[in-house]
């Protein structure tokens, strides 16, 4: 079984409930990487402890003690695309579960894509909320939004990632990279027939400081209101939109 030509890199921050179901299949998959990067970024659990034990000889285990960007995650994004080999950096996050063919299907897209994502829906499995957004989940994917390409487990060209200048400190660096690789001219897409499942159990305490976030980096990444609305609406994510007025209203008192 010949590995593909990829450094997987795992961001992870006190994620020791899905950890280790994350990198077990990482382990398992029918092309191996060449290389496995865990950033741990100022764990208080035992996620570093369980990634240790589970994580093959030559992997890299990197400790983050503090944070220099802004924007901690993208940070840990840039520091495993620095330390990566090999043509492809595949991105999985610590709560993602990827399936067995995860890198073989991927990989195969690389000649004429900069960056491919499988399709990510939510654990049902983990509570009546999960399951309640797995299946509204279904409907959304049918509109052009479901459709766009996302971060948590996708593979990118690291001679596209090196040529628009690696990531950047931003709070959604997924979307910012997808929009900069397309204003080179590279193409973007993701691959409906692939899914990975988001583990993390869904509660309103936690989605909707999650839905502000994702509305504050629409702004930052200057995503129009019409489409944020539209997003909201359509993905019943009603937060989203507050989070971007927020966020829009702060850039006008700080005079942006």
């Amino acid at each position: 079984m010949l590995p593909v030509n990829a450094t997987v890199v795992v961001c992870a921050h006190n994620e020791e409930a899905c950890i280790r179901e994350a990198l077990e299949a990482i382990l398992k998959q029918s092309t191996p990487p060449i290389l496995i990067i865990l950033v741990a970024d100022r764990c208080t659990d035992r996620t570093v402890q369980i990634s240790r034990a589970l994580l093959p000889k030559g992997s890299i285990l990197l400790e983050k003690g503090r944070s220099l960007w802004k924007n901690s995650y993208a940070e840990n994004l840039e520091i495993g695309r620095r330390n990566a080999i090999g043509e492809l950096l595949a991105i999985i996050d610590a709560d993602i579960l990827v399936p067995p063919r995860f890198l073989e299907r991927l990989s195969a897209f690389y000649d004429g894509w900069a960056s491919v994502s499988a399709l990510v829906r939510t654990d049902p499995r983990r509570g009546w909320l999960n399951k309640l957004v797995s299946f509204w989940e279904r409907s959304y994917v049918l509109t052009p939004m479901g459709k766009e390409a996302r971060g948590g487990a996708r593979i990118v060209s690291l001679k596209a990632l090196g040529d628009i200048g690696g990531f950047q400190d931003v709070m959604a660096p997924d979307t910012d990279l997808d929009i900069r690789l397309r204003q080179r001219g590279l193409r973007v897409r993701i691959d409906p027939g692939l899914v990975a499942l988001h583990l993390r159990r869904m509660s309103l305490a936690r989605s909707i400081p999650y839905q502000i976030k994702a509305g504050r980096a629409r702004r930052e990444l200057g995503v129009s209101s019409r489409r944020t609305l539209a997003h909201s609406i359509v993905r019943v994510r009603p937060f989203v939109l507050y989070g971007y007025l927020r966020e829009s209203l702060r850039d006008r008192v700080r005079g942006d």
